[in-house]
């Protein structure tokens, strides 16, 4: 996928507390041609989604966040924020788990296994970023 213009890309919010990991996400989204946001845990998402100048495409959201704000509940928050926002939910929850569950998070939503395979993060994306609802 060839990288956008500055002027096109797309804001994208990864919100991982493995810091390795994330910086890895933010490689992959900037040379698919998105501006990746980073932030450890919920409350540093939400204030970054609060900020007035940041226009929110997309976001990626681990699951299994530190702190008292797990993944699910970021993204219920950041929906409220930004009604209809895609969502990739990074796990690596057996898709079978209960905490893997997506049901009640709204849509769309996309699921993508640890560990994650750049070309892979960047089709569910575009799954979830072009689907109108439901899970991608």
């Amino acid at each position: 996928m060839p990288a956008a213009s500055g002027a096109t890309r797309s804001v994208i919010l990864i919100v991982e507390d493995e810091a390795m990991l994330a910086l890895e996400l933010e490689q992959v989204l900037s040379e698919g041609g998105h501006e990746a946001v980073l932030a450890a845990d919920g409350a540093g998402a939400l204030a970054r989604a609060a900020d007035p100048g940041l226009r929110l495409r997309a976001a990626v959201v681990d699951l299994h966040l530190p702190g008292s704000m797990p993944g699910r509940e970021v993204i219920r928050c950041l929906r409220m924020q930004y009604p209809g926002l895609p969502v990739v939910v990074v796990t690596g929850y057996s898709p079978m788990a209960p905490q893997a569950d997506l049901r009640g998070l709204g849509g769309p939503t996309a699921r993508l296994q640890k560990p994650i395979q750049p070309a892979r993060l960047l089709q569910r994306l575009g799954d979830a970023m072009t689907s109108t609802n439901g899970i991608a």
